[in-house]
């Protein structure tokens, strides 16, 4: 009996698999975005206060989307 319903939810198994791929994709290119912001801020510019925690969830989110 398992044949058919494993036949019948994979599309959803595939489609789950599918928006955490992208979900990854999409935190990690949000967290490279905002480490890039807050190397603007600390360096060129000069804004430690607001470039060094801009930085640092920038790194926490590509390391979740890492891991």
């Amino acid at each position: 009996m398992a044949d058919w319903r494993d036949w019948l939810a994979f599309p959803f198994r595939a489609a789950t698999a599918g928006v955490r791929i992208a979900g990854r994709i999409t935190i990690g290119s949000v967290g490279f975005v905002l480490m890039g912001g807050g190397l603007l801020l600390c360096e060129p510019i000069g804004l430690l206060y607001l470039g060094i925690p801009l930085f640092l969830v920038g790194l926490l989110l590509l390391v979740k989307a890492i891991f």
